[in-house]
């Protein structure tokens, strides 16, 4: 078997030398840049931008040439420990940077940043944790996101239904998706239904607002077996299943199948099929394209409105990036750091302002007049309730916590439990309180097996459990905690929330 995994791992490695060494060129008497990333339409406009942004101040020529083809994570593994990965590397949420970090395929910028104006200050304070290790900065966002339910207004005045409100419990959704999909599918035939509140919920951020939370304060346990979980995940069960407020797997296979950037759900929201559909401010790429096809057909534009999840005992969300870093491998960092301070400059944000491609990464640009009211998207904001755009930056940045983590277990093995065995339990062969109590027993499992794999984290683990036996301790006799002694991000935005931190220790 290892001989056979030995032999996978050379083919593999030549395809990837071979793949790189194959990739077009540009006419270009500039040195050229590898910017491993999406095939997103904007990234030519980005690379024009760049390069006029280098002449603009002075800095050195170069161009960036855009590599789709190599964004898998297994890919950027081969070719980073191969030594031919692209000079910048694009990554979604902390996860992906933490671990390209650990194998060492992330170059420390942490210097280069102080110096050339894109440190961590230079955007939301809430992406400290995505971008950073112990204090040293690996990445700068490309683009911030924060989550909402963006809310086709069309469809409920079809049913003689106002808009949500902003803000709303799990009892107001409830209620107001119950009346939705009662009156939508009120005259279909027999069980069929076309019409639903949305695709899906958040599981995890429902549980966020009702104190479930995946690790304890000091991330050194898994704690997801809680109430706050399980009635996050029991809601998810009863609005698909009773109240049939989100579609079985059964009913999203009755759907035809539609493409396009953002996929089916995209399409069969702005057809009314779902009321809502839950995502960030670049969903807004989708809804323009379908607003100027229906203004071709002689429509209205799509009528847009924008609400925050719902919450259980108080108000809370999850703000995440799309960032880049640069190869450590890399033979033109010296280059590639000019990249990154573009990331952080006006043009850079201004773009991605204009696109309409999420949030951009300086919170400043959010204030702007292109951002919050763009002259040539009316239909954004020429509404009682404002501007779709503004939500967004709100919830970032008074709801907005990172995604959870532990420095002790490997972000994808532990979401991949959780997936399988919420999924085992929305299938009937799991209840709910063996769901929870399975994840949390497979999660510390994997923890305590990774710390024999790594023992260079033991004495890190053993001190933040000596910490959270400090914490439960003053928990239990009603006193404050240092919230320096908390790292969990979560736990932090609680304590400070519920005044339960000592904020000067």
């Amino acid at each position: 078997m290892k001989t056979l995994f030995g032999i996978l791992l050379a083919i593999l490695v030549v395809a990837s030398i071979v793949t790189w060494k194959t990739l077009p060129s540009v006419a270009s008497d500039a040195p050229v840049l590898y910017w491993v990333t999406d095939p997103n339409p904007a990234r030519t406009e980005q690379i024009r931008t760049f390069r006029k942004w280098l002449a603009d101040n002075g800095h050195p020529d170069m161009t960036v040439l855009v590599d789709t083809v190599n964004l898998a994570s297994e890919k950027v593994l081969v070719q980073g420990v191969s030594g031919v990965c692209g000079d910048l590397l694009d990554h979604t949420g902390g996860a992906a940077m933490r671990f390209r970090q650990a194998v060492g395929l992330l170059e420390d910028v942490t210097e280069w940043a102080e110096e050339m104006g894109f440190d961590v200050s230079k955007t939301f304070a809430v992406l400290r944790t995505e971008l950073t290790v112990d204090g040293r900065q690996f990445a700068f966002p490309s683009n911030v996101s924060s989550d909402a339910m963006w809310v086709n207004v069309e469809a409920f005045e079809n049913v003689g239904m106002e808009r949500p409100p902003k803000q709303w419990t799990f009892e107001e959704f409830e209620e107001i998706g119950r009346e939705f999909v009662k009156r939508a599918n009120a005259n279909e035939p027999g069980s069929l239904r076309r019409y639903f509140f949305l695709p899906d919920v958040d599981v995890s951020v429902m549980a966020r607002t009702m104190g479930g939370a995946i690790y304890n304060e000091t991330q050194s346990a898994c704690v997801i077996d809680s109430e706050g979980y399980r009635r996050a995940l029991g809601l998810r069960y009863k609005w698909t299943y009773e109240d049939r407020l989100l579609p079985t797997t059964a009913d999203k296979g009755s759907f035809a199948a539609l493409s396009g950037y953002g996929g089916v759900n995209f399409a069969l929201f702005a057809q009314g099929n779902f009321a809502m559909v839950r995502s960030g401010r670049w969903a807004s790429i989708a809804f323009r394209k379908y607003t100027d096809d229906r203004k071709k057909a002689g429509r209205e534009p799509l009528k847009l409105a924008v609400s925050e999840d719902p919450y259980g005992d108080f108000r809370c969300s999850v703000g995440y990036t799309r960032a880049t870093a640069m190869y450590a491998g890399g033979k033109q960092k010296d280059l590639a750091k000019y990249f990154m301070a573009y990331l952080a400059s006006e043009e850079y944000n201004m773009n991605i302002v204009i696109d309409g491609d999420a949030l951009p990464p300086n919170p400043v640009y959010t204030k702007t007049e292109e951002f919050l009211r763009p002259k040539d998207r009316p239909e954004e904001w020429q509404h009682p309730w404002g501007s779709v755009h503004e939500t967004f930056v709100e919830i970032m940045g008074e709801l907005g916590i990172s995604p959870e983590f532990s420095p002790f277990v490997l972000d994808a093995v532990a979401d991949r439990y959780i997936w399988e065995i919420t999924d085992k339990y929305m299938n009937n062969m799991l209840s709910l309180e063996a769901a929870t109590a399975h994840m949390q027993q497979r999660i510390n499992e994997e923890l305590q097996r990774s710390l024999q794999e790594d023992p260079g984290k033991v004495p890190l683990y053993e001190e933040r459990v000596a910490l959270q036996k400090q914490i439960d301790e003053l928990r239990a006799r009603g006193e404050l905690v240092p919230l320096s002694w908390i790292a969990n991000p979560y736990w932090r935005y609680y304590y400070t929330l519920h005044k339960l931190a000592d904020e000067t220790k």
